[in-house]
């Protein structure tokens, strides 16, 4: 620090959980987490820390580096909001969270449920709130303490939180199973065509997550928890049968056939069989992708069989959930685009770009490079996702569109993935983009 400068401190009164870096975090009477570090500096301007380029990166005040240790000039430190102007900022924020905070302090009764469940949901759609948001964190926190399954899940299709599915797996392997356990709740939701959509695909998002610790083919209970493994193997018999008839359903929504297909044995020559049928006939982009990553999960072969139109590449765009974690500018659409590669693509050698992604229009044939914005992406040499919105203002013409991921190398397109159809229209305020009801 120089002369004149001051560091702001933010202090949670409730200290973090003990963890393998940290394992006497909860004697400390304050937590501090890296986004409550605030520098000021002589001309009172704030800088604000974060990590400048990856996860991997220490935590450096805005306009300093870790590996470059020069100070801005003047003209950045001014370039940079007013302490006046974050105190202000701070103080709006909490000021429509101030009548709820009681709520937030007060050890949570079910009678609480509903009001943490709308705040919960409002806060999902105000923005990114997948980073260190304190109020989620604590919201999260509220409703898991219930222990009530319909709690968890509702709160779970509001915004998908790692730790919930915890708590449908039985914490004593060795106990006997009771005859209604959160386990038998989900599968119950999943089947019930009454419940909603959301709660239905978040519990066939959770069995997914159970089902990564338990392997039919294994006599003995493996993975990071052999209670998950345990609890599962008593299971298979009623969730097999239910996600299997909800992927045979051409009346069932795409996604939620999608993951059933995921809860299946594909080990099995019957449900080989009934998945082959199913890939011959749907329309549905989104249930041909799955097919094909999950036959390809298990080897080249198996997945040429299906004589996929991607050839040595699958890949998709699809659009965006409203509770994801990476929100658009403003309204703009946020599409994701998901690959998975083909055995003799993993070569770093033969390692291929970003896709680009093609706009056709479906009255006219014609075809557009649109200009994207690249929001986040991560890939490995197997498989990648990456999110992306449409550069504004659209420079389109107005019609039914295809969006689709094209890979090249030199020069030439060697797969083409699945499209997501959209629409672009003229509006008194320039091109609008939406998406196109699926059949």
């Amino acid at each position: 620090m120089e002369s004149g400068q001051r560091v702001i401190l933010f202090l949670n009164r409730r200290p973090r959980p003990s963890d393998f870096i940290e394992p006497e975090a909860p004697k400390s009477p304050f937590a501090l987490v890296p986004s409550g570090v605030y520098l000021i500096d002589e001309y009172q301007h704030v800088h604000e820390y974060d990590q400048r380029e990856s996860t991997a990166d220490p935590y450096t005040a805005e306009g300093y580096s870790f590996w470059r240790k020069s100070a801005p000039s003047r003209d950045q430190d001014l370039a940079l909001p007013s302490l006046e102007d974050v105190t202000s900022r701070i103080a709006a924020s909490l000021k429509p969270i101030e009548p709820l905070r009681p709520l937030l302090e007060k050890v949570a009764a079910r009678d609480d449920a509903p009001a943490l469940m709308n705040f919960l949901d409002a806060r999902s759609r105000s923005g990114n709130v997948c980073g260190l948001d304190a109020i989620v964190d604590r919201l999260t926190d509220q409703l898991r303490s219930l222990k009530d399954p319909a709690i968890a899940l509702a709160s779970y299709s509001i915004l998908r939180d790692l730790n919930t599915f915890r708590l449908f797996v039985k914490p004593n392997p060795g106990a006997n199973i009771p005859g209604d356990t959160g386990v038998h709740y989900l599968v119950r939701t999943l089947a019930d065509s009454s419940e909603t959509l959301a709660l239905r695909t978040a519990a066939a998002e959770i069995l997914l997550d159970l089902s990564r610790y338990w392997t039919e083919s294994q006599t003995e209970p493996s993975g990071p928890n052999p209670a998950f493994n345990n609890w599962l193997r008593g299971s298979v018999d009623e969730i097999r049968p239910t996600a299997q008839a909800i992927f045979d359903d051409e009346s069932q929504d795409e996604l939620l056939r999608s993951l059933c297909l995921g809860l299946m044995p594909l080990d099995q020559a019957a449900s080989i069989a009934d998945v082959r049928r199913v890939y011959a006939r749907t329309q549905s982009e989104q249930l041909r992708f799955a097919i094909e990553e999950a036959f390809l999960n298990r080897d080249d072969v198996f997945y040429q069989d299906l004589n996929p139109s991607g050839g040595p590449i699958v890949s998709i765009v699809a659009a965006a959930r409203t509770n994801d974690c990476i929100k658009s500018t403003e309204d703009h659409v946020v599409f994701v685009e998901k690959h998975h590669l083909r055995t003799d693509l993993h070569d770093p050698s033969t390692a291929l770009g970003i896709p680009r992604f093609v706009l056709t229009n479906l009255q006219t044939g014609q075809r557009f490079l649109p200009k994207i914005n690249q929001l986040l992406g991560w890939r490995t040499m197997q498989q990648g996702e990456m999110r992306f919105e449409f550069n504004r203002p659209l420079d389109l013409p107005a019609g039914d569109c295809t969006i689709t991921p094209e890979y090249t190398r030199n020069g030439e397109v060697i797969s083409a993935g699945h499209p997501l159809r959209i629409v672009i229209s003229d509006t008194p305020t320039g091109k609008k983009l939406s998406l196109k009801q699926q059949n």
